[in-house]
């Protein structure tokens, strides 16, 4: 296994756009929440009666990384211990038990297991991390967890992601105000309620990148690609449908 972790792709070039009611519910009002972020991150828009945003601050998240340079090399790993459970809509346990697996011929950046994040592990990767913050602890997000691995071949870097949110409704309402700052939006062939965002590069031999984004009850997910060229959109459904499968069963 390489020591050199790649940075996790998401959040491209994503910006967040938070309506001034935000505020009122983070001080406890009674307020609609609104968020709004583009790329390969993730966005919420669920209102509360009565009450509607007027002005709006807004902040980019980092640039993504390319392809990492380094190539990661096996080596024997025991087996897991990471356990999680799945009752109806609800995930407990490590979250990292749900991540989509890496494949047999695949080779896995970093622990084998996955890595965990908190809440402000995934703030942090937000320009505006103290608004992030605000916004995912009224959502009730407890933190998340990714794993990244490589194609035996070396043709494809895949990311997978997961929030964890306090119910399923908040997970469908942050999945639901996804909004794309750039790239093209697509639907994903065989996977209801997701959304896809395709960035192509501008010549044949730069690094074009595939995101599917949808939820399982509680929990948010994040498939991404990164491969050269212009990738074809197909190459999310199987790995969406894996995730989806794990994250419904806990097989």
């Amino acid at each position: 296994m390489s020591d050199a972790t790649p940075e996790p792709g998401r959040r491209k070039g994503a910006t967040i756009a938070v309506g001034a009611a935000v505020w009122l519910a983070i001080a406890g009002g009674s307020a609609a929440i609104a968020a709004n972020m583009g790329g390969a991150g993730v966005a919420v828009a669920a209102a509360v009666p009565s009450a509607s945003a007027s002005a709006s601050t807004s902040a980019s998240a980092t640039a993504a990384p390319s392809l990492p340079a380094e190539t990661p090399t096996p080596t024997p790993s025991p087996s897991s211990t990471v356990k999680g459970y799945v009752n109806g809509s609800t995930h407990s346990g490590d979250l990292r038990f749900f991540l989509l697996p890496v494949p047999d011929d695949a080779l896995a950046y970093g622990d084998t297991d996955g890595t965990a994040e908190s809440l402000s592990d995934i703030a942090k990767q937000m320009d505006n991390s103290s608004t992030s913050k605000s916004i995912l602890q009224q959502y009730g997000c407890s933190g998340g967890a990714y794993r990244i691995y490589r194609t035996n071949d070396g043709q494809y870097t895949v990311t997978a992601r997961l929030i964890h949110f306090d119910g399923s409704g908040h997970a469908a309402d942050w999945v639901s105000g996804l909004t794309f700052g750039h790239g093209n939006s697509f639907d994903v062939s065989g996977i209801s309620d997701a959304k896809g965002l395709a960035i192509n590069p501008t010549d044949s031999n730069g690094v074009g990148t595939l995101m599917g984004l949808s939820h399982v009850g509680d929990v948010e997910y994040e498939i991404d690609v990164e491969g050269t060229g212009s990738l074809d959109h197909s190459l999310l459904t199987p790995l969406m449908q894996r995730e989806e499968k794990l994250l419904e069963t806990g097989r």
